[in-house]
């Protein structure tokens, strides 16, 4: 049985229901296969890979890789067996951990905007969604890079797994590259690695030029190619740096 049967809708209303709420998830980091994945989790309460392929209406292999990405950003929770079994982590808490974390990136970017006010600049603060689009414009700033690049990252794995060849090639370049990142957590090619525990947030600068910060789990940024900006966060940064253990 799908979610048609379930909710007795056609098959047209429920595409509609599902883009309506994929669109939404998006901006969230969930592919068009997650989002309707967790609703069929949702609806279930729980469920296997086939059991959700079914009431979602996606390919048993689409729906096993919707799985295991939901578990990894924190959507979903597998439980050990034969087949394993997932459960959706509460709308309730998805709600809390987003709005923790636009809170505490748009609490950086209100503070960035009272030092722009101050020095009587222009605002040039830009707002990327989702997570494959935050790491494209990581990837884009560190290509970027002429001289120095300078990151802290509490998903630092997930950067170095999409994103080391760009450090090799700018590391290849002359760039200096400063990391700083979790203890215990295997950087990407560096000058520089640093580590602190509680990172909660992803900053980068690059050049002493360009800006940015990013949630926690990098499903939202702001980016900035305002000197003044850039210098404060570098500010910020070289104090982490400096506490860092």
């Amino acid at each position: 049985m799908n979610i048609v049967d379930i909710l007795r809708l056609d098959i047209d209303d429920i595409e509609k229901e599902f883009s309506q709420i994929a669109s939404t998830l998006g901006n969230l980091g969930l592919s068009n296969y997650e989002a309707r994945s967790y609703v069929a989790l949702l609806l279930r309460t729980h469920g296997t890979t086939e059991e959700v392929a079914e009431l979602a209406m996606v390919p048993r292999t689409s729906a096993y890789k919707a799985l295991r990405s939901l578990e990894n950003k924190g959507f979903a929770i597998e439980i050990g067996g034969r087949p394993s079994v997932y459960h959706p982590v509460s709308v309730e808490e998805v709600r809390e951990r987003t709005m923790r974390e636009l809170n505490e990136v748009f609490a950086k970017l209100s503070s960035i905007k009272g030092l722009l006010s101050e020095k009587g600049t222009p605002e040039l603060v830009y707002t990327v969604y989702g997570r494959k689009k935050v790491l494209t414009k990581i990837g884009e700033m560190l290509d970027s890079a002429m001289s120095t690049f300078m990151i802290s990252s509490p998903k630092m794995q997930d950067i170095r797994s999409d994103l080391s060849s760009h450090f090799r090639d700018a590391m290849a370049r002359g760039v200096k590259i400063t990391i700083i990142t979790e203890p215990g957590i295997k950087a990407p090619s560096a000058d520089e690695v640093f580590r602190r525990k509680g990172l909660i947030a992803t900053d980068v600068i690059v050049d002493g030029t360009m800006a940015m910060i990013a949630t926690e789990d990098l499903d939202l940024c702001g980016f900035s190619d305002n000197p003044l900006i850039a210098a404060h966060l570098e500010n910020f940064l070289h104090m982490v740096k400096g506490f860092a253990p």
